[in-house]
C-alpha cells in the first residue's frame, strides 16, 4: 500500500485498466484527440493549455490527469483523476468528451479511481462535486455508489464569483460491501 504522508501527497500513476478502458498518463501525442473533445474557439490552442496543465501536474506533484483511453480504438475519450487527498479523503474529477457521452465510461474510469484509492492508497473516503444542474455528473456519482453529502461553494467559477455545487462521497466500507455484493451476484 502507497504511504501518504503530506497534503499533497505523490504516488506513482500506474496504468490502470478496465473491460473497455485504459487509463494512463497524458502525453504529447494525445494533442489531436484532445483537439476533438470540444466544437468551436480555438480548440488546438485550448488543448496544449490543458496539456500543458497535465504537464505541469505531473512535474510539480508527481501525478495529475490520467487519460481514458477505448481499448477498442485507442481514442483518448476524456481524462480523470485525483484532485487532492488529505487526511485520507481523496477528490476525484472526471470529463468525457461529448461524442462519447451516455456509454458508462466516466462510471467505468471513476470504479478503477475508487478501487485504486481504497485499496492502494488506503482513502477511507472518495468524494466529487458538480455544477447543481449537471445532472448527468449527478447520475455518475450515483451509479458509483456515492451518496449525497451536501452544497458546497465552487470559489473558483467562472468571473470570480461563487456558485453552488452538490457534493456527493463513498466511504471505503460502503465500496468494498458493494464489491461483495457484485462479486456474489454476478453469473
Amino acid at each position: 500500500m502507497v504511504q501518504i504522508h503530506s497534503p499533497r501527497p505523490f504516488f506513482p500513476m500506474p496504468k490502470l485498466d478496465s473491460e473497455r478502458l485504459l487509463l494512463r498518463r497524458i502525453c504529447q501525442d494525445d494533442i489531436t484527440d484532445i483537439t476533438e473533445w470540444e466544437n468551436g474557439g480555438d480548440s488546438g490552442r485550448e488543448a496544449q493549455l490543458f496539456l500543458d496543465f497535465c504537464f505541469q501536474q505531473y512535474e510539480t506533484r508527481g501525478d495529475g490527469p490520467w487519460g481514458i483511453l477505448l481499448k477498442e480504438t485507442g481514442k483518448l475519450i476524456g481524462n480523470c483523476g485525483y484532485i487532492g487527498i488529505r487526511h485520507f479523503c481523496g477528490e476525484v474529477n472526471y470529463y468525457v468528451a461529448p461524442k462519447y457521452r451516455g456509454q458508462g465510461f466516466a462510471t467505468e474510469a471513476l470504479k478503477i479511481l475508487l478501487n485504486l484509492g481504497f485499496t492502494e492508497l488506503g482513502l477511507l473516503r472518495i468524494q466529487a462535486r458538480c455544477a447543481r444542474d449537471n445532472l448527468s455528473s449527478e447520475r455518475v456519482m450515483q451509479k458509483i455508489g456515492m451518496k449525497f453529502n451536501g452544497t458546497v461553494e465552487n470559489l473558483s467559477a467562472v468571473g470570480g464569483k461563487s456558485s453552488e455545487q452538490i457534493m456527493y462521497a463513498i466511504l471505503r466500507e460502503d465500496f468494498e460491501m458493494a464489491q461483495q455484493v457484485s462479486h456474489h451476484t454476478a453469473p
